[in-house]
C-alpha cells in the first residue's frame, strides 16, 4: 500500500502502465479500504482512494468540522500525481465530496477526465432532513428506514459503537455542505442509483444533470443504497464501460447507459 504524504489518499496497488488514476471517495463512515479490492476489478487505472479525519490512516485526528478539512488534505497530495490525468468517483456522502474535488482540481487547470457519482442527491440540493441534527433514537431510525448502514455493522452492538460516531460527523458534513447553483464542472458526469434507495429521490437524482456544462448520463440498478457491494460484479462491469469511454475522449453517448 501506498500512501500520500498526510495519508489522506492511500494506494492499494500501483498502475505505472494506467493511463489515468481513479480518485475514490467513500460514504459516511467509510473509508479508503471501501474500495482496496477496486485495484484488481479495474486493471485500466491507478486507483486511489481518500480517507477522511478521524478514521483509518487518519484515526488519530478529530472528525473534520468544515468542508476544508476534508479537501484541502487530499488536494496537497494530488499535486504530485498531476502527471496524468484524473477520473472521480465517489458513493454517497463521497459523491459530495468527489465533485468538490473535481472541481477545485479543474480551477486549478488539472484534466479531470469524468466525474462518476452514485446513492446522493445532487450537490445543489439542500438536504430535506438534517440528520445529524436527530436525537439518536431518531437517527438510528431513519438510518434504518434509508438503509444507509450495511447490516454486518448494523447487527453488532460493538461495531455500532464504534462507527456511528464516525457517521454522525460525516452526516453533518453531508447535511450543511451545499454547492452553489453556478458551480459547475466542465466534464461528463455518470450518475449510478438504485430502484429500492430512499437516499435520494427523483428529482435530486436528476438534478446532477445541471452540475456540468458536459454531458450527463444516468444508469439504475436493482437495489438497495448499498448496490455498488451487493451487485458489485455488474457494477463494476458498466464502471468498466464508462472508464474505457471516458479514457478515449469518446464524445458519443455510452451503449452501456
Amino acid at each position: 500500500m501506498l500512501f500520500g504524504k498526510n495519508k489522506s489518499l492511500a494506494c492499494f496497488k500501483q498502475n505505472p502502465g494506467a493511463g489515468y488514476r481513479l480518485l475514490c471517495f467513500p460514504c459516511a463512515g467509510s473509508g479508503a479500504s471501501m474500495y482496496r479490492r477496486w485495484a484488481d476489478a479495474l486493471p485500466d487505472a491507478e486507483v486511489w482512494a481518500a480517507n477522511y479525519p478521524g478514521r483509518e490512516s487518519l484515526h488519530s485526528e478529530g472528525f473534520a468540522q468544515n468542508q476544508a478539512q476534508i479537501i484541502e488534505p487530499i488536494l496537497e497530495n494530488l499535486q504530485a500525481l498531476e502527471d496524468k490525468p484524473f477520473v472521480v468517483y465517489g458513493h454517497s456522502f463521497g459523491s459530495l465530496i468527489g465533485f468538490l474535488i473535481a472541481s477545485a482540481l479543474q480551477q486549478k487547470g488539472a484534466t479531470v477526465l469524468g466525474a462518476c457519482v452514485s446513492a446522493r442527491r445532487a450537490p445543489q440540493c439542500s438536504a430535506s432532513i438534517k440528520l445529524a441534527e436527530l436525537s439518536e433514537p431518531e437517527f438510528l431510525k431513519e438510518l434504518d428506514r434509508l438503509g444507509g448502514i450495511p447490516e454486518a455493522i448494523s447487527s453488532n452492538k460493538d461495531m455500532m459503537d464504534f462507527y456511528l460516531p464516525i457517521i454522525k460527523a460525516d452526516l453533518a458534513m453531508n447535511d450543511k455542505i451545499l454547492v452553489p447553483e453556478s458551480q459547475r464542472l466542465t466534464c461528463p458526469v455518470y450518475l449510478f442509483s438504485a430502484t429500492d434507495d430512499k437516499a435520494a429521490n427523483q428529482e435530486e437524482l436528476a438534478a446532477w444533470k445541471y452540475a456540468t456544462s458536459s454531458r450527463f448520463e444516468h444508469k439504475v440498478f436493482e437495489g438497495g443504497h448499498f448496490f455498488i457491494q451487493d451487485s458489485a460484479e455488474d457494477f463494476l462491469a458498466h464502471l468498466r464501460t464508462v472508464l474505457a469511454a471516458l479514457s478515449q475522449n469518446e464524445e458519443e453517448e455510452l451503449i452501456a447507459f
